[in-house]
């Protein structure tokens, strides 16, 4: 009996959640079909019903984990844009996500994404354009900036991220992050 469509939709989830985590922690050269597979709890004929190669696992890998980052997340109702301006940029700059937590793959895959194929390139323009328009969103109802301050808060916080997770001296870290919030908070009207 075939699988329904949403067992084929859960299964591909799971392939694509253990690929970015493999992907945003060691880069594409060091990860292997098998190692997805094997972290998936599937076989490596199983991935092929799902991907046709590697670089499209990648492409879409890095396309989920931009839907599944809290940047991704709706604002809540009750929470003013300020505060949920300034609740995104704690988050993002913050210890925590510098160590892995729901990582950002802007910031997980900066360096891997320059020497992959055209596609893994345009999923990663499209995901920082993306997040560009959705702090735009907010940013324009509250906060005197402009499109380009967007661009340089974004290439800051993005950068800072990754700076971060190569650096071994954590007071070294954490006031380069603290730093970073204090200008993206001045540039988004002091919120």
């Amino acid at each position: 009996m075939p699988y329904s469509k949403a067992h084929k939709q859960r299964t591909r989830q799971i392939i694509l959640k253990h690929a970015y985590t493999l992907f945003s922690s060691r880069g594409y050269s060091a990860v292997t079909i098998d190692e997805v597979m094997r972290d998936s709890g599937l076989t490596r004929g199983a991935f092929y019903a799902h991907f046709k190669s590697k670089s499209e696992l990648y492409k879409e890998a890095l396309t989920f984990s931009a839907f599944n980052t809290s940047l991704a997340e709706r604002k809540p109702a009750e929470i003013s844009t300020s505060a949920w301006l300034g609740q995104l940029l704690d988050q993002y700059l913050s210890v925590a996500h510098v160590n892995g937590e729901r990582p950002c793959p802007l910031a997980f895959l900066a360096t891997d994404v320059v020497s992959r194929d055209t596609a893994a390139k345009t999923a990663y323009t499209h995901t920082y354009q993306n997040m560009n328009k959705l702090i735009w969103h907010y940013a324009r109802q509250n906060a005197p900036c402009t499109e380009q301050d967007i661009l340089g808060l974004t290439s800051m916080i993005i950068g800072a991220v990754a700076v971060a997770r190569t650096i071994e001296d954590q007071s070294l870290v954490v006031s380069m992050l603290s730093a970073c919030r204090q200008q993206a908070r001045l540039i988004l009207g002091g919120i």
